[in-house]
């Protein structure tokens, strides 16, 4: 297996992070790091360790897999085993939590 491409897992802790509204500052806080590291992270300069990975996810919201899943290489029929109750779960478990309020008040209509 190559190694993981910590340069686009960097653009998007990147996106997330900017869509969210947060500052470097925050997770950097948040992780007791200095700024500049999550700058580089951000970058593809500095890997981060699983652990911060998955403490960069928790406050992202989201989860490990979002920042990973372009690096899986198995191929399945993913489609064809999910039941529409996971197909749901799993175009909402990548959304911010305002767009997930609208589509529970929209659940709640029906």
């Amino acid at each position: 297996m190559a190694d993981l491409d910590f340069k686009a897992i960097g653009i998007k802790i990147k996106e997330r992070r900017q869509s969210q509204g947060i500052t470097q500052e925050y997770i950097a806080n948040q992780l007791d790091v200095n700024p500049s590291h999550i700058s580089n992270i951000e970058c593809g300069r500095a890997n981060p360790s699983l652990t911060a990975l998955v403490k960069i996810a928790n406050i992202l919201e989201c989860s490990v897999d979002y920042f990973i899943s372009s690096e899986y290489t198995y191929k399945t029929d993913k489609d064809a085993q999910m039941t529409l109750d996971d197909k749901i779960i799993d175009k909402l478990k990548y959304c911010d939590i305002d767009k997930k309020n609208r589509v529970l008040k929209i659940i709640d209509l029906l």
